[in-house]
């Protein structure tokens, strides 16, 4: 499937992958598979890939393919307040509100779309917040994002404000 989309995207003007075969193991580290290379090759070609982190409470690992190199992981906050929730380890790039992480990541797949398509509207040039457009949106929801401290992992995640990214792309104009 991967390769269909490198293959057509182009085509059919794909720009975002929701990834979302999760493998429910806790992988602190990645794990060497055949979808790296065309992961790699995705992200070098402008494809927004994501992945869910998994819904186990891990707090020593994310789920597979979250974990990979190329794939960004998303993690979840409670909807309705910021309480990091379900699996959650250094490598995610962004949490959005949701009861499962599979849920927040279709959040953030669609929070991509609108963001791309103000990028390409406002002439806003990503090219100073990353050496891809996916790099460059991940920087803007990352920089204009809520910070929520998770004391269950120590860690201070992102929170997505699609609302202060956007201004962030509008007010460059």
């Amino acid at each position: 499937a991967l390769q269909w989309v490198i293959d057509n995207h182009e085509k059919y003007r794909i720009t975002t992958i929701n990834l979302a075969p999760v493998d429910d193991v806790a992988h602190a580290e990645p794990v060497p598979t055949d979808i790296d290379e065309k992961l790699a090759k995705l992200h070098e070609l402008g494809i927004w890939v994501s992945a869910p982190t998994g819904n186990h409470g891990y707090t020593n690992g994310i789920s597979w393919p979250a974990s990979q190199p190329n794939c960004f992981a998303i993690g979840a906050v409670k909807p309705g307040n910021d309480e990091v929730h379900q699996d959650r380890h250094a490598k995610i790039v962004l949490v959005v509100p949701g009861a499962a992480t599979s849920s927040s990541n279709a959040v953030v797949c669609g929070a991509v779309l609108i963001l791309r398509e103000a990028i390409e509207k406002s002439g806003y040039d990503w090219h100073k917040d990353g050496e891809t457009l996916p790099d460059a949106m991940l920087k803007i929801m990352q920089e204009t994002g809520v910070a929520v401290a998770d004391p269950g992992s120590g860690l201070t995640f992102r929170r997505l404000d699609l609302k202060r990214a956007l201004d962030r792309v509008y007010a460059a104009q």
